[in-house]
């Protein structure tokens, strides 16, 4: 087998495994000698490193292991990077809602108005820094209070919550309970 197949071999394989695979495994798989191998891989991982591929070939004791080329980190970092401007989901839109209206509002409450678990929104929130911890109520469990933070002003391009769109809950718990009773 030719070098340029072994290294097609190689490659394609690491891909595949997701992490680093024994020398020997490979050897065995080519039916060649572990020495003979050795040499072949060692040219490869060095021709790899002179061309300033993206994938390198890396040796991790006994094992080859499929990495990214360190000269490239930069693009991958900008490419991973989170991006801080990606839109909200529905589902955490509305919990920022709740909160923004109802604030202090605790997790439960939350839920109880989105009739949902509210996990993974109040979490998504805190992490953009939309919403903050900003004490406990005063109840069995002393559970958290949610409030809205500068963040938050700054995001949706408000001064103060009085700029909010003004909500007539009451005509809406109203509409709400008029739809359930239909049923």
């Amino acid at each position: 087998m030719n070098k340029n197949k072994i290294c097609g071999a190689v490659m394609a394989t690491l891909f595949v495994a997701g992490d680093a695979v024994e020398t020997s495994v490979f050897a065995q798989l080519f039916d060649m000698d572990d020495d003979e191998l050795d040499v072949i891989l060692q040219e490869i991982i060095e021709e790899k490193k002179n061309r300033e591929e993206g994938l390198l070939l890396t040796r991790i004791g006994d094992k080859l292991q499929l990495c990214t080329n360190p000269v490239y980190g930069g693009y991958i970092k900008d490419l991973l990077a989170p991006d801080e401007h990606t839109s909200l989901s529905t589902s955490v839109l509305e919990t920022l809602s709740i909160i923004a209206y109802k604030q202090p509002v605790t997790r439960a409450e939350i839920d109880e108005i989105r009739g949902v678990r509210s996990n993974y929104a109040i979490s998504t929130l805190r992490e953009k820094g939309l919403i903050e911890v900003i004490g406990r109520k005063d109840v069995l469990g002393r559970p958290s209070l949610f409030a809205t933070t500068d963040e938050f002003l700054r995001h949706f391009g408000i001064a103060s919550l009085e700029e909010l769109p003004k909500i007539d809950f009451e005509a809406l718990e109203e509409s709400s309970q008029a739809d359930e009773d239909s049923f």
